[in-house]
């Protein structure tokens, strides 16, 4: 039976969700062989706490959020399975989940969704619409038309690691490009979707989104933008997870964290006001 590895890109904020994300997966999910947890270079010290799962560095960002896309695309330079099952730290595994719930067939299933109908109006709309910028980004990129987006998903995905071997064959100075825009310009779930579907289509399921039932795939995936809130730790605990590891963040990080937070609770209290 082909080999599946969890690989979890994640940083120092997100550490505190590592902790649920890997309880969840010891106690709920199944059919996996190893785990692999990627960080930063330079934030190691944050991974002090892990059990048996595999920690490994990937190159620094100073936009992180690029920097974790990068490190996803690289995947297959770290584990050892078929296939690589990339999770979101910020995700929980509810009872019965299974690796198995990500194929069709024996193909790893992609979840499909059409564009809004105003991205084939003419004038097509602002280039200040992130989606629509992404959209040409990647097809620039792969220099084909993307017919669907490929961005939908519940905090995990499936992909045959030689997929990611391909890609990077295909464009191997993707880090360097991708140091060299913006956040609203990539996205690695389009760019992998669109990829499969041009050159492995025999080798996936592409589904539309609104045809798989809500309840598939047994996560529940929280936005990590204010941290682990009260209400999200009362919702954790009543799955069955507590907090394990102290933070391992420094003051100043700590710091920050606070005050981004609260800069964001007072736009939308003053956005709802």
């Amino acid at each position: 039976m082909a080999k599946v590895s969890i690989f979890i890109r994640t940083y120092k904020r997100d550490v505190a969700w590592l902790d649920f994300c890997l309880q969840s997966i010891h106690q709920n999910l199944h059919g996996w062989d190893e785990i692999v947890v990627a960080v930063p270079e330079g934030q190691e010290s944050h991974l002090r706490y892990l059990g048996d799962e595999r920690r490994v560095s990937t190159s620094y960002f100073r936009e992180d959020y690029l920097g974790q896309q990068v490190a996803k695309l690289q995947a297959h330079r770290h584990v050892e399975s078929d296939y690589v099952f990339l999770v979101d730290s910020d995700v929980v595994f509810l009872p019965g989940a299974h690796v198995s719930d990500y194929f069709d067939g024996g193909r790893p299933r992609i979840l499909t969704q059409a564009w809004p109908a105003s991205f084939s109006a003419q004038p097509p709309p602002a280039a200040r619409d992130v989606t629509l910028t992404r959209k040409l980004a990647i097809e620039r990129l792969l220099g084909a038309q993307m017919p669907f987006s490929f961005m939908q998903g519940h905090g995990a995905r499936l992909f045959r690691r030689s997929t990611f071997a391909a890609l990077e064959q295909r464009l191997p100075h993707i880090e360097e490009h991708t140091r060299g825009i913006t956040r609203k310009e990539f996205s690695e779930f389009e760019l992998l979707g669109l990829f499969t579907f041009l050159t492995e289509q025999e080798q996936y399921s592409f589904v539309d989104a609104d045809r798989v039932a809500a309840g598939t795939y047994h996560t529940r995936q929280f936005w990590t933008v204010d941290g682990i809130t009260k209400d999200a730790e009362q919702e954790l605990a009543a799955l069955g997870f507590e907090r394990r590891w102290p933070s391992t963040l420094s003051p100043v990080d700590r710091a920050k964290a606070w005050l981004s937070q609260t800069t964001r609770a007072v736009k939308r209290r003053l956005k709802g006001s």
